[in-house]
């Protein structure tokens, strides 16, 4: 499930450019005038999940605070009713999964306004690793679709917790190591060593690379080194397939008790737009430039309900 964390005061600079309906407008940043920020992926992998949060910062909340008496619903391109998001706490508003192909209307129903945002989930396509080497990769797209394709791609890395155990009269035994359970068979030759595998849903988006001038990142010259994701908009066709050569450095994949995955999203070209804006602005926002617009999609309120089909490759555990 995606992870959309609480926005920090980075998170709100970048948003200072920000608009809805892909219109560039003037925010007044004050207490007496808090904007309502959407934060939401809508994919055919995940469980929906929205962050609703005020744009204004609250020394009480110790943040930006949650909205936590907002209605959201998700209606058909026809506007008849698909679902009602429920609330999960701390913000978060969590829905079905999508559909691929299909079209789909969002709105939030807020201190008596309604704010809303549209949206078309990209059709489906094919992900498979040619290659792997200790310094790169070579990912390959499989897609029939002709119309125009926007994708990211991030190398992710999630922790994960392994408990062993062996059954004792029907109860769980915990055994802390390999070396302990190790131990205990020399004694019991019959025990069965089981594993309980949890991973953690928060993520870490690795530094990647390419030299791919198709790339947005080459291609501007711009997010070209040590960068989370690499953009690609113009696919170049043979056949129904794109392949695209991705570097990274394997040492820092070397740490115990963790997952690394590749992930590659087909996305609106809004949502395409919206991230890159906002990797763009971070990266300037370094050395203290903060000029590029982030453009949302929801009507009247800061933020973005971005429309993914979304693959994965793990490539290491």
């Amino acid at each position: 499930m995606p992870i959309y964390r609480k926005i920090n005061l980075l998170a709100l600079l970048l948003f200072l450019a920000l608009s809805g309906c892909e219109k560039e407008t003037n925010v007044e940043l004050s207490a007496k005038n808090p904007q309502l920020v959407v934060l939401g992926e809508f994919n055919q992998q995940d469980d929906a999940l929205i962050n609703l949060s005020t744009s204004v910062f609250s020394a009480a909340a110790a943040g930006f605070p949650n909205v936590e008496d907002a209605q959201i619903s998700l209606l058909d391109q026809n506007n008849t009713l698909i679902e009602k998001y429920l609330y999960m706490g701390k913000g978060n508003y969590m829905g079905k999964k999508a559909i691929a192909g299909k079209n789909y209307k969002l709105s939030v129903a807020y201190q008596g306004k309604t704010y809303q945002a549209e949206t078309t989930i990209p059709p489906a396509f094919q992900l498979n690793l040619l290659e792997q080497d200790s310094t790169y990769m070579e990912a390959e797209i499989v897609d029939l679709s002709t119309e125009p394709n926007f994708y990211t791609f991030e190398l992710r890395a999630n922790r994960y917790t392994v408990d062993r155990y062996y059954l004792a009269n029907g109860q769980k035994v915990k055994v802390n190591s390999e070396a302990e359970f190790t131990a205990l068979l020399k004694t019991n030759p019959a025990l069965v060593l089981q594993r309980d595998t949890t991973f953690d849903a928060k993520f870490d988006r690795l530094f990647i690379t390419t030299d791919d001038n198709r790339t947005e990142n080459v291609r501007f010259n711009v997010l070209k080194d040590h960068s989370g994701r690499i953009f690609l908009t113009d696919k170049t066709f043979n056949g129904n397939k794109t392949t695209l050569e991705i570097d990274y450095d394997q040492s820092t994949l070397k740490a115990e008790n963790m997952r690394y995955t590749l992930v590659v999203k087909s996305t609106s070209a809004a949502y395409f737009n919206y991230l890159y804006s906002i990797d763009l602005q971070a990266a300037k926002s370094i050395v203290g430039v903060l000029d590029v617009p982030v453009k949302g999609n929801i009507s009247d309120a800061f933020g973005i309900w971005g429309a993914a089909y979304i693959q994965k490759i793990i490539i290491k555990k």
